[in-house]
C-alpha cells in the first residue's frame, strides 16, 4: 500500500454546485461505463478504460457523504484493494479538493504507484475540470 495525500486542487464551482454535478450525468470521464448502479449514496461503477494501449476493467464503490466528500473502494482492476476519500472545502465561490488514500496498484512498486495515482488524479481532475466549463 502506497499512502498518497493530493491537496491544494482547486474548482471553479461552488461546493453547492459541484454536490449537483458528482452524481449527474454530466460526471464522466474519458473511461467507457459498463455498468452503473445507484442505490441511495453508494454508486457502483465498473467502466473500461485504454492504459498504454490495453483496456483495463475496473470497479469501483463510491459512497456519496454530502457535503464532506466520496469515498472510493477499488474492487476489481489492476487498483483493487485500494481505499480513498476526497473531500471537499468552500472557498468562496470555488472548491478545493483533498484526495487521501490508500493505494495498491499490481505488480507496481511504491515508486511506480505513486506515479501512476498521481498521473490519475490529474488526468480525472482535468476531465472534471472540462466537464464544469462545458455546463457553464
Amino acid at each position: 500500500m502506497v499512502y498518497i495525500v493530493d491537496e491544494g486542487s482547486e474548482l471553479d464551482m461552488p461546493l453547492e454546485k459541484l454536490w449537483e454535478y458528482l452524481p449527474s450525468e454530466s460526471h464522466k470521464h474519458s473511461a467507457k461505463v459498463i455498468s452503473r448502479e445507484v442505490q441511495g449514496n453508494v454508486i457502483t461503477l465498473t467502466s473500461e478504460r485504454d492504459v498504454n494501449g490495453k483496456t483495463v476493467r475496473s470497479k469501483m464503490r463510491l459512497t456519496l457523504y454530502p457535503p464532506l466528500g466520496v469515498a472510493q473502494e477499488h474492487l476489481e482492476g489492476p487498483t483493487a484493494g485500494s481505499k480513498v476519500f476526497s473531500y471537499y472545502t468552500r472557498k468562496g465561490n470555488k472548491t478545493t479538493i483533498t484526495v487521501v488514500g490508500d493505494y495498491k496498484m499490481a505488480g507496481a512498486n511504491d515508486e511506480d504507484t505513486r506515479n501512476a495515482v498521481m498521473q490519475m488524479l490529474g488526468w480525472s481532475f482535468d476531465e472534471d475540470v472540462a466537464n464544469i466549463k462545458s455546463m457553464k
